[in-house]
């Protein structure tokens, strides 16, 4: 049975979040690592998937705006590799690249929808 690591990426995704970290708030982007790849979700305007695949914690596969911040272990996982691709298609269905919102349907929803499977 396979017993695999499933890590929550947190970055922090403006310059502000020094500032306002302390504080408490701040904008943040996640994606969840699974089997040596980390799986997110943003928006682009196509009907289709907008989840996708980075190396974990390559700040620089998201672009500019994103820093790195933390891993937290969620826990572990039984479903095989396989499995856990089948996972992020069928979520593909419902987190597509046109229907991204930043307060309703966003990367920290995908993550924890991820997660909870």
């Amino acid at each position: 049975m396979a017993r695999e690591p499933v890590i929550l990426n947190v970055y922090d995704m403006y310059w502000i979040n020094d500032y306002t970290s302390p504080l408490g708030i701040g904008v943040f982007h996640s994606g969840v690592e699974v089997y040596g790849t980390e799986y997110a979700y943003g928006g682009h305007p196509f009907n289709f998937s907008g989840i996708f695949e980075i190396h974990p914690r390559d700040a620089a596969d998201l672009g500019d705006h994103f820093r790195f911040r933390e891993a937290v272990l969620l826990g572990y996982t039984d479903f095989t590799e396989p499995e856990v691709r089948r996972v992020v298609e069928e979520l593909g269905k419902e987190f597509k690249g046109d229907c991204y919102h930043l307060m309703s349907k966003n990367c920290n929803n995908f993550s924890e929808s991820f997660t909870k499977v």
